[in-house]
């Protein structure tokens, strides 16, 4: 098993090494909700990528902007881990697409799931919450960049709303 890793999202990667924690430009840290010795497991629809979370996971964020809708169908639904956390079990389809200067995202070449965004900037890595195993006892706390919002659905819940993001500089 080895650790996700950053290096520098100049293109597609498709390996991984253990990652250092680079610190949020903002200062601000993500709210942890789960057990710190909680476990969890995941991976794609057909298995070629699998994974381990050992440690807390931040409840769900649903996110609308243009690349989630386009890269999920519809609108992203995360949850996040400190990077440290999460360690591959199998990463034989994993393959990475840096969809910006900063952020890649990571998914199966052999299923095409969806499963993990990443931003260099921040300590934490979001995991596609639908690709975790249940039981997971997580709940939806917040939508952001609702501006962006497909026009075919309603965002009408109870729910925090950010027309951007809830960080200045996510």
């Amino acid at each position: 098993m080895r650790h996700l890793f950053r290096n520098g999202y100049r293109g597609v990667r498709d390996s991984a090494f253990t990652i250092t924690n680079v610190p949020n430009p903002n200062g601000q840290r993500f709210e942890i909700v789960s057990d710190a010795d909680a476990k969890f497991n995941g991976g794609c629809l057909c298995g070629a990528v699998r994974y381990r979370v050992q440690g807390p996971l931040r409840d769900v964020v649903n996110c609308h902007c243009s690349q989630c809708r386009r890269t999920h169908g519809h609108f992203g639904a995360y949850t996040a881990v400190e990077r440290n956390q999460l360690t591959l079990t199998c990463e034989r389809g994993l393959k990475w697409y840096a969809s910006s200067p900063t952020v890649r995202r990571g998914f199966c070449c052999e299923c095409g799931a969806s499963l993990f965004w990443d931003n260099r900037d921040l300590e934490i890595i979001a995991i596609a919450a639908g690709t975790l195993d249940p039981p997971t006892g997580l709940k939806t706390i917040r939508h952001i960049f609702t501006a962006d919002a497909g026009d075919y659905y309603r965002i009408d819940d109870d729910l925090e709303n950010y027309p951007g993001s809830m960080l200045t500089d996510w």
